[in-house]
């Protein structure tokens, strides 16, 4: 802990008001830092500097000078000698002002040194938890010593939630839609004021929180609150629910989640990072319309995004190559894409799409007769969803970077 202008401006604030005497605070050096008489700033304050000297020397630590100055008290943070205050033509009366000064002098210290500390707990944790759901070095055992030396148990069962934020290009009301504009800076701003409420909602104290302002997402390490690993993982796909309307109304921003496995030991946070995103990833091409995913039930997306653009427009090509060439090329992909949003049901298909139960059987059959694949047997109905998931991750521009 070290003076500089910025602390001692802080303390000689909150001095000023209580003392009736000029107040003179100095480094270890003995250099006044900050002064309530200006022109004595940046001055080298020989007695200052000989009592400091003293007190370094190993004697006690007084409250008054020695040698017959009586003014001047060392200031002391964590049994360390920073500096001194000198309340200038201080009569012996008034020695209570000294010990006063030096008391709220060291405690206004102590709490900042407990705040730096704090902030290099948060960055170390950071560090080694960006780790831990990364991959893992060859000799693990450093990283398992420094996870457990700032209180981080990891026989505790946990499970990976991933929250990936994004801008609102259109935010609907009530009484209608309207175009939200933010820009970078403001979109960054509501990003952290988001992301520093998130240990609110994950409030155990083994919780772990990994947030990126830049990047907009945080992984959660959450601990279970339930034996069973599929109602912990349904609670936090509800919590993540709560936590899109809150980012919408209160932050507007757009919120995506997805709840990933349940970490038993050490091994299984490795490559979770990789793994979160990639469900998500593939949890929003499979429902576009959904915020909220759980990872372990998302297949066809996974196999999606790990495949190579070329294999893509290959199964692309096989399947739709003759539909894409027709006239009602737009009209089927709309069919089959609301089709499979209804859950395969033929009479809400129908009333979405505005059109008689007779007329989607018709395009059933051109379906068939483009492709020949029907959406009445297993094969064809999953061919035909693999290969639209295909061409609509190809129409977002997905393909060339499998892990994003």
């Amino acid at each position: 802990m070290f003076l500089n202008s910025n602390t001692t401006a802080c303390i000689l604030k909150k001095l000023e008001p209580l003392l009736p005497y000029p107040i003179n605070i100095m480094n270890y050096e003995g250099m006044v830092v900050n002064s309530s008489v200006p022109q004595n700033i940046g001055e080298f304050n020989v007695a200052a500097s000989n009592y400091i000297k003293q007190l370094h020397s190993g004697g006690q630590l007084p409250v008054e000078n020695f040698d017959g100055i009586k003014s001047m008290c060392g200031i002391t943070v964590r049994q360390r000698i920073v500096g001194a205050i000198e309340l200038e033509n201080l009569r012996p009366s008034d020695s209570a002002y000294l010990s006063l000064s030096k008391t709220i002098a060291e405690l206004m210290l102590e709490q900042e040194c407990m705040f730096e500390g704090n902030a290099e707990n948060t960055t170390s944790i950071d560090d080694l938890l960006s780790i831990l759901v990364g991959v893992h070095p060859l000799d693990p055992s450093q990283l398992i010593d420094d996870l457990q030396r700032l209180g981080v148990d990891l026989t505790i069962p946990r499970t990976t939630v991933f929250i990936q934020l994004s801008k609102f290009d259109m935010l609907e009301r009530p009484t209608g839609s309207r175009k939200i504009v933010l820009d970078q800076k403001q979109y960054l701003y509501s990003v952290k004021k988001f992301l520093n409420q998130l240990p609110s909602y994950f409030y155990n104290q083994q919780d772990l929180i990994l947030s990126d302002v830049s990047e907009q997402n945080a992984v959660i390490l959450s601990v279970n609150r339930n034996e069973n690993p599929e109602i912990n993982a349904l609670r936090l796909c509800k919590l993540c629910g709560r936590l899109v309307e809150i980012a919408q109304k209160e932050y507007c921003l757009a919120l995506y989640a997805v709840v990933g496995i349940q970490c038993n030991q050490f091994s299984d946070y490795e490559r979770q990072y990789e793994q979160l995103v990639l469900r998500l990833t593939s949890g929003r091409l499979l429902f576009s319309e959904k915020n909220v995913f759980l990872g372990n039930s998302i297949v066809l997306g996974n196999y999606i995004t790990h495949s190579s653009r070329k294999v893509l427009q290959n199964i692309v090509s096989y399947v739709y190559g003759r539909l894409l060439a027709s006239k009602m090329s737009e009209t089927l992909l709309e069919t089959l894409q609301t089709f499979f949003e209804c859950d395969l049901n033929i009479t809400l298909t129908a009333q979405k799409l505005y059109t008689h139960r007779n007329t989607l059987q018709q395009r059933f059959n051109k379906i068939e007769k483009l492709t020949g694949f029907s959406v009445h047997s297993a094969d064809g109905l999953l061919t035909l969803r693999l290969a639209l998931l295909c061409y609509n991750y190809l129409q977002a521009g997905g393909g060339d970077h499998p892990y994003l």
